[in-house]
Formats: C-alpha cells, structure tokens, sequence
C-alpha cells in the first residue's frame, strides 16, 4: 500500500479496527536516481518532496485515522522510526538536506500529535524512535565508517525497540528515543 495516499490509509484504519501498537516504520533516505545531498548545490525540489511524502507525511494520515483506534485498556503506543540526523540539535554534520529535514519535519508532527493525544487520547505514547544502523540496503552504501558493534542486523533492531516500546509508559509520550532508550535531543 501507499502510506501516502489518505485514502489508503483509511482503508487500512478501517480493516484493522482496535489497535495497541501502530509502528511506522515506512522510509526513504535515497532512490536510484538520487542520493542524499553532500552539498546544498546538489539539492533538488522534487527529491525533497519526495522524501517529505514518504518520510513525514505517512504519520500525519495514520495518525488522522487511528487516532480513535488505539486500544484503550493499559498504554497504547504510536511509534514512528526516525533517524539520529533527523534532530536539529544533534546536526554536527550537515548535508543529507531532504533526509534531515524530512525526518525533523516528522520529528515535529509526532511532537504535535503526542501533545493532542494527551489531553484526548488517555494512555498513548507517542515516540519516535531511532533504530541505530541497521544492515540493511537503506544504510549499506553508508556502513563503511560504522564500528561492528554498532551495526546491528535487523532481527536485534527489532529486539531492542521492541524493548523500548514495551517498557513506555504515557508519559514518555513526545519523546524521541534510540533504541538502548535514550532521550535524543530534538
């Protein structure tokens, strides 16, 4: 499915009724054509927009639609996977234009939506999370200056945040958290 579509995502929202968990975990950080900008002189309109609709704007359409969905009996969690480089505070780098924007744009909408819910959702977290580098096509043309120890393979990512998301308790919510638990600066 496209997480992209609105109408889409509210099929889906429909279909699946009460949810306890919704993990977003929809991407994109390069396509064939283009790779992430080393400069602001590579930048390029349509990939921004492009990185916008798949990184940001599927949290916004599922939160619109599960909103009401989220199961209401112990804490419910809204979790979207989101990336170090997305925070503007921990930026020492530069570069990656539409990855980082893209991804502190979704940074932000999690924020909004983590605020709303707590005064009308009950008990959900709202998190974004960081996975860490995973090996997987995402980061392989990127792991070459990665400790071994901090590659993980997919199956101890989904370990370690799945750790994360169960110990969350609301008030957490609004959070971005790496996958050991740690608070991440905006």
């Amino acid at each position: 499915m496209d997480l992209a579509e609105e109408s889409q995502v509210a099929e889906l929202a429909n279909f699946a009724g009460t949810t306890d968990w919704l993990i977003n975990s929809a991407g994109v950080l390069y396509t064939a054509e283009r790779g992430p900008e080393k400069s602001i002189r590579n930048f390029d309109p349509d990939f921004y927009l492009h990185n916008m609709r798949i990184n940001a704007l599927p949290t916004l359409l599922l939160a619109k639609h599960f909103n009401r969905r989220l199961g209401r009996e112990g804490t419910s969690v809204f979790a979207t996977i989101s990336a170090r480089v997305g925070s503007i505070d921990d930026n020492r780098l530069g570069g990656w234009t539409s990855y980082r924007s893209s991804k502190a744009a979704l940074n932000m909408a999690l924020k909004n939506i983590s605020i709303e819910w707590s005064r009308t959702a009950g008990n959900v977290a709202v998190v974004a999370l960081h996975p860490g580098t995973t090996d997987t096509a995402l980061s392989e043309p990127f792991q070459a200056a990665v400790k071994p120890e901090k590659l993980f393979s997919p199956k101890k990512t989904a370990g370690l945040l799945v750790d994360v998301i169960a110990g969350l308790a609301p008030e957490q919510s609004g959070q971005f958290l790496a996958y050991d638990g740690t608070q991440i600066p905006w």
